[in-house]
């Protein structure tokens, strides 16, 4: 069923350490804990087979 209104998809980056510990990440690039990764991976499994006309991403690793 197609809907008359555009869909977006927004996706937080996920675990790091600084997450983790309650710190505010901000632009300090850090990488994902392995949570964080298996995290990922889980929103990769949900998008899949998904088509998108526009895709915007930050450019830090944790994205």
């Amino acid at each position: 069923m197609s809907s008359a209104f555009p869909e977006i998809y927004v996706v937080r980056h996920g675990e790091t350490e600084w997450s983790a510990s309650g710190r505010h990440t901000g632009r300090t690039d850090i990488p994902l804990t392995a949570k964080g990764e298996e995290a990922a991976r889980g929103v990769a499994d949900r998008l899949k087979g998904l088509t998108f006309q526009a895709v915007w991403s930050s450019p830090s690793q944790r994205a």
